[in-house]
């Protein structure tokens, strides 16, 4: 066992309490964490130009709903006899006339209960975008949390390896160290060194990705906390369907879209029925000499009806009405079938993650810690060598480094479930 001095002793486990207090999580107002979150939530759906891009469709279709259910443009006439018709009253000379076309009862209502349809389903679209961006936010601010926790916990284990190291070091010059030890301190050190430039280069990938969600290019950092809270999950199976199947923008959308074409097909039939225009046409007349009624221009009210004598091209257009009412509705059956798919996912995730977050906190941090304070006092007594020690330290460092990533993929697993319920929540 080398001997160390008591005053290289000291200055090992000062580090060594001080990197322990230091990277245990800080304490802080839970409302105050939730804050942090929510204002970047609240400006990503204020600011993302997806959102207004879903929400500018939306609206657009919104319009239309009146456009469908209105007449058509009355049709404006006017001719000009080449030739002019003599009449007992004169020559007739030109011709003009408006008719306006009335659609068959029933067509016009139907049109706009279409367009009423796709405008839902527009609005269940934009829903859908909002609840991906809210958990990509989520999502991407929980990654920045992360590799802030552990970007501090690879620099501590730098700053401790390198003291290792200068320990040995001193050791070595004199004597009282093996090379061996030197080698492998240097070994380590270069190691962390890689892994902090790595995480640390990960940071502007993130920030990038997390201005976009936020369309602010001028954002220079994300703030997180120095700790996030565990909440337990409360999430039953059987209430995280049925939450789906009521909530789900994407089911509410497909559901729609039965809708939508239910009524095209209905709309499709009116097809067997005409169209009726009703007009007048207005005849000049010239004058025309010896007749006591000479250039009286007449009137002319007139009624036009539709033929829809094209039986075969109505017939097509009915079959591929329920043709594509068919489609609808497997559609939305492939839409349920996916969506349970992704919710046994997301909760076996959730469940792991939360298996994992309750292992290495009340199991294995607790343990690496006990370790630690034995190792301390071995370590303080001759009975155990400095590599012990630290080995020791850097397990209590990973374990908890461990915790905090279980965690993150806990907190990112409930922002999915909540993606698929369809609750707009804003975070936690």
């Amino acid at each position: 066992m080398r001997k160390y001095s008591a005053q290289v002793k000291q200055n090992i486990l000062t580090l060594v309490i001080v990197f322990t207090i230091g990277f245990a999580p800080t304490m802080g107002s839970n409302s105050q964490k939730t804050l942090m979150l929510n204002a970047y939530l609240h400006i990503a759906q204020k600011n993302n130009v997806d959102i207004h891009t879903a929400f500018k469709r939306w609206k657009a279709a919104e319009e239309r709903i009146s456009v469908a259910k209105g007449l058509p443009n009355p049709t404006l006439s006017f001719g000009y006899f080449l030739e002019n018709v003599e009449t007992a009253i004169g020559p007739q000379e030109y011709k003009i006339g408006v008719l306006q076309k009335f659609p068959w009862f029933g067509k016009r209502k139907t049109q706009g209960e279409i367009q009423s349809a796709r405008a839902e389903i527009l609005f269940q679209q934009l829903q859908a975008k909002r609840l991906a961006i809210i958990h990509a936010v989520k999502s991407t601010w929980y990654d920045y949390y992360y590799l802030t926790r552990a970007i501090f916990i690879t620099r501590q284990n730098y700053d401790l390896v390198l003291n290792w190291e200068t320990v040995v070091r001193s050791k070595y010059m004199t004597a009282r160290a093996g090379h061996p030890d030197l080698i492998k301190t240097q070994i380590e050190r270069i190691q962390l060194k890689d892994k902090l430039e790595s995480l640390e280069a990960k940071q502007l990938p993130i920030l990038e990705n997390f201005r976009s969600l936020l369309n602010d290019p001028e954002l220079q950092n994300i703030v997180v906390p120095d700790s996030l809270d565990f909440i337990p999950n409360e999430y039953f199976s059987d209430d995280v369907f049925r939450l789906a199947e009521k909530d789900n923008p994407m089911v509410l959308s497909a559901e729609q879209g039965i809708n939508m074409n239910s009524k095209t097909l209905k709309r499709t039939k009116l097809n067997w029925y005409p169209d009726i225009g009703i007009g007048m046409d207005y005849i000049g007349t010239g004058s025309k000499v010896g007749s006591a009624e000479s250039g009286k221009d007449p009137l002319l009210f007139k009624v036009a009806i539709d033929l829809p004598i094209w039986f075969g091209k109505t017939k097509k257009s009915i079959q591929s009405a329920k043709l594509e009412l068919d489609a609808a509705t497997y559609h939305v059956e492939s839409v349920k079938n996916q969506l349970a798919v992704d919710i046994e996912t997301t909760i076996f995730e959730l469940e792991d993650a939360e298996r994992r977050v309750q292992l290495y906190k009340k199991s294995l941090i607790p343990k690496s810690l006990e370790s630690l304070s034995v190792s301390e006092k071995a370590y303080i007594a001759d009975k155990v060598d400095l590599l012990t020690l630290i080995d020791a330290q850097r397990r209590h460092l990973i374990f908890t480094l461990n915790y905090e990533q279980a965690l993150v993929s806990y907190l990112k697993s409930m922002s999915k479930l909540n993606t698929l319920t369809g609750t707009i929540e804003k975070g936690k």
